[in-house]
């Protein structure tokens, strides 16, 4: 029975928007990021000449103004990050075209990506002057490079193919960017323990992290909020949803 013009109309239209909340979580995670370590550094550079030593992200936390504003917004930033994890692995994985993207890689990701979030809890929970501090620190960072570096080979494959160079440059960048990261991941690592650690270095490798996961944002896209007239809502994760990706 063929359906009344008007009815499949009325069904056509029910879908109002499509609202990115991948890519929402992504950025709000990487600009409160930001802003926390801006915050933090700021305060720290006005009391100390941070040309000759930069104080560590530990020592702006020590103190109690800095502690107040900016603990606040890196949980904030590791909340929103967690969800943005969550949405790389669901288009990644719901990318039928071919069979799920990056295989145990981007499940791997995402396991380190959900670690990450109580390591940074007991980061500013804890006294910044103790030694469950530091480690929470360094695993903090330790998992979200690796996260960072387990998830490449999903965000390669979910724009393989698809036309032009722009994903391609980008995913060379990205590559570069993971390897530096682990590369400086790893000193900072290694010196955490003697106390000999690069305050400037730890502040450019936490930015680091964030630039690289904000580069996410085409795939992270992914992801869409739809909302069915005023009633009903629903989760979408699929591939055809990354900007700019040419098979649809």
């Amino acid at each position: 029975m063929t359906r009344p013009p008007g009815r499949a109309r009325r069904h056509s239209s029910t879908v109002r928007m499509r609202a990115p909340i991948g890519a929402f979580a992504l950025t709000a995670g990487a600009s409160t990021g930001f802003t926390a370590l801006s915050l933090a550094a700021d305060r720290a550079c006005a009391v100390h000449d941070c040309s000759t030593s930069h104080p560590t992200i530990s020592m702006t936390l020590r103190d109690a103004n800095v502690r107040r504003d900016a603990v606040p917004l890196l949980t904030a930033s590791a909340a929103c990050l967690l969800v943005a994890d969550v949405a790389l692995w669901a288009v990644a994985t719901s990318n039928h075209r071919r069979g799920g993207a990056g295989g145990v890689s981007t499940h791997a990701a995402l396991l380190a990506g959900v670690a990450s979030f109580p390591a940074l809890l007991t980061c500013v929970e804890s006294d910044p002057r103790g030694g469950t501090h530091l480690d929470a620190a360094v695993a903090w960072s330790a998992l979200r490079m690796v996260q960072g570096a387990l998830a490449l080979p999903g965000v390669v494959m979910l724009t393989k193919g698809s036309g032009g160079v722009k994903f391609a440059m980008l995913n060379v960048a990205r590559a570069v960017a993971v390897f530096a990261l682990l590369g400086i991941g790893a000193k900072l690592c290694a010196d955490a323990p003697s106390g000999d650690m690069s305050g400037g270095t730890q502040f450019a490798a936490a930015r680091g992290i964030l630039a690289y996961h904000l580069s996410l944002l085409p795939e992270i896209s992914g992801v869409r909020l739809v909302l069915c007239g005023t009633e009903r809502a629903r989760i979408d994760c699929d591939a055809r949803y990354i900007p700019g990706n040419a098979l649809r």
